[in-house]
């Protein structure tokens, strides 16, 4: 089978899935496979995030019953729409249900910016601004320095036409806007991001995490693989 080493199942929250899966392949390792469910989000609104907690919650059962050896559950707004204190507690309850092991797409972007040492983080995500409050929450409430904040104004049901160079060009501006940052943290994991990361730490001196960098880093440690790759950044080439 393809996923002899492991088979990572991910609740992914776009109704049309397309750039996960597209990029988990340019840095996954032979023998990983993905395994997909996904969720609701299209206008990515309150009663969709809803929605798709209960989804993926149904999902995480059919993972499971597919014999995959970790379920992640996809989209911070919907793993944090229940509170923040409420993450763990989800994370041990879906484990019990499923009896598989479990994390979520928050867990794994937090592990990945203590990893690299991250302290001032400036934040690039391709929303509209009416999003920056999320991103401001999740700084706040796990203990990272608030550095600029800045979205590429697309609407959720755009992400898989967004131009591969817009992070590399949303990165550059905000480490020119916002020096004393140290670490770039690029969220969501459906938006052409993997190529942009390498050459953003190289021109900018900084740690360069994304979302989809980061759930698959933190999938392969779950998994007990450890492998160190190359291409995609300090995280997954040194951590």
């Amino acid at each position: 089978m393809y996923g002899y080493r492991a088979r990572i199942g991910y609740t992914s929250p776009p109704a049309a899935t397309e750039v996960f899966p597209y990029e988990f392949y340019m840095v996954a390792p032979k023998g990983v496979s993905l395994v997909v469910s996904t969720l609701a989000i299209v206008e990515m609104n309150k009663f969709e995030i809803d929605q798709s907690y209960e989804i993926s919650l149904r999902a995480a059962r059919e993972l499971a019953r597919s014999h995959v050896d970790l379920v992640v559950l996809g989209g911070v707004p919907i793993n944090t729409s229940r509170g923040f204190s409420n993450v763990d507690d989800l994370i041990s309850a879906v484990a019990a249900d499923v009896k598989k092991p479990v994390t979520t797409s928050i867990t794994a972007q937090v592990d990945a910016l203590r990893r690299v040492g991250a302290k001032r983080v400036a934040v690039g995500h391709p929303f509209p601004a009416d999003q920056d409050q999320m991103f401001v929450e999740n700084l706040d409430n796990y203990g990272f320095e608030r550095g600029l904040i800045k979205g590429a104004g697309y609407p959720a049901v755009d992400l898989g036409v967004i131009p591969a160079k817009t992070a590399f060009d949303l990165g550059r501006v905000l480490k020119a806007a916002d020096p004393a940052a140290d670490t770039i943290w690029l969220p969501c994991p459906h938006w052409a991001v993997a190529e942009a990361i390498d050459p953003l730490e190289k021109e900018l001196g900084v740690n360069v995490v994304t979302a989809h960098q980061a759930i698959t880093w933190h999938a392969l440690r779950r998994c007990g693989i450890d492998d160190r790759i190359a291409g995609f950044g300090r995280l997954m080439r040194e951590f």
